[in-house]
């Protein structure tokens, strides 16, 4: 009887805890079940959200991406309708809807030939920017991309513009310019703004672009150099357009750089 009577207590427990045991491992299964379910919505938002943004995002990030030459990016000059906060996208072209454009570089690429070159982003690429390799097709694509989310019902088809360095860079009228603007009298105060709009990014005193000369110190040009660069444009500088920048834009430009160089 003794036997019997230590045994069942030894029974009840053995049950009890097969009880806890069997409890505790239905509390794992159920919150490990939850955690790989959280886990599986998780990764259908992220693909989901990858496959909103997807090779539009990747045109956003070249567009805004700064150049390994000379710090530099298609976002600094031109506008996707976000960033006009920066001065110098009012003086070039926005690529808001760019792929569908009839032509651009006021002709430089037409028809079939704006959508290969990405509305002529790989003329900047290579020119402004100063990239060692050109675009890559998925690249191209991508901007391509890019510029149709960023467009508005507005966005124009083909933007003119007036300019002596296209098609060609028009010498003959260049000096016919430079001799208008030598006649006007400049203003330094106002040349000044239009100094620090037009050219401070690239060559003002807290400048963080890459390979350009100052042109506030030691400046050994004159307006007639001065002329030719907003006008034609010189290897990484780009022309600016007569309907943005003035000849009198460009006499006050002068008279500034030059008083502020000790001329």
């Amino acid at each position: 009887m003794r036997i019997k009577e230590n045994f069942y207590p030894l029974i009840y427990l053995i049950f009890f805890i097969l009880i806890i045991t069997l409890i505790i491992s239905c509390g794992k299964d159920n919150k490990t079940s939850q955690n790989t379910s959280e886990k599986k919505d998780d990764t259908t938002k992220k693909t989901s959200t990858t496959q909103t943004t997807g090779a539009g995002s990747s045109g956003k990030e070249i567009f805004y991406n700064k150049s390994s030459e000379n710090n530099i990016a298609c976002a600094d000059c031109h506008s996707d309708g976000t960033n006009t906060n920066n001065p110098l996208t009012k003086y070039f072209s926005n690529i808001q809807g760019a792929n569908k454009r009839t032509s651009t570089f006021l002709g430089k690429f037409k028809g079939e030939e704006v959508i290969r070159n990405a509305g002529g982003a790989t003329f900047c690429w290579q020119e402004y920017m100063r990239m060692k390799t050109p675009l890559t097709d998925e690249q191209i694509n991508s901007l391509n991309e890019y510029y149709a989310s960023v467009a508005t019902p507005d966005s124009p088809l083909e933007i003119k513009y007036e300019t002596i360095a296209l098609p060609v860079k028009d010498k003959a009228k260049l000096k016919e310019e430079q001799k208008v603007i030598m006649e006007l009298k400049g203003d330094p105060t106002k040349g000044e703004q239009s100094f620090n709009n037009a050219c401070g990014f690239c060559h003002g005193e807290n400048s963080t672009v890459k390979k350009v000369p100052s042109v506030l110190e030691d400046f050994e040009g004159n307006v007639k150099s001065i002329t030719f660069n907003a006008r034609l444009g010189d290897a990484a500088m780009p022309f600016f357009k007569k309907n943005v920048l003035s000849d009198q834009d460009i006499a006050d430009i002068s008279s500034y750089i030059l008083q502020k160089s000790g001329q």
